[in-house]
This record gives C-alpha cells, structure tokens and sequence, in this order.
C-alpha cells in the first residue's frame, strides 16, 4: 500500500540510528523513577497526604490495633 502512495520502498533504517535515544529514555524514565520512590520513602514525605504511598499504608494498616 505504501509503494502505492510513495512509487517505492526506501530502505530507509529507523530503528538502528535511534536506538540509543531509546536506551537513552529507558535509562532516564528509569533514575527519575526510583529517585522518585526515595524520596517518596523520606521520613519528610511519609505521612504527607499528598504521598500516595501514605494512602495505602493508611488503608493497609487500618484494620490492625496493637
């Protein structure tokens, strides 16, 4: 279909020059990601509400009374 539009297929390579842009973004998505985690984990941020970890300890310990 494509041959249609464009006369022919250009062997045109996509995927090989980019690929450290990809490896590049799964580094990056993966550093912010776990920096992210830490510092959501601070004794800081703990019992923030806006933590959404703090929800699901809070809902996860809310059945349990010492």
């Amino acid at each position: 279909m494509l041959e249609k539009l464009f006369g022919r297929k250009w062997p045109t390579p996509v995927a090989k020059p980019l690929a450290p842009f990809f490896v590049a973004g799964v580094v990056i998505f993966y550093g912010v990601n776990s920096l992210s985690n830490f510092l959501a984990s601070t004794e800081e941020y703990k019992n923030d509400p806006r933590n959404p970890r703090a929800r699901i300890n809070a809902a996860g310990n809310a059945g349990q009374h010492h």
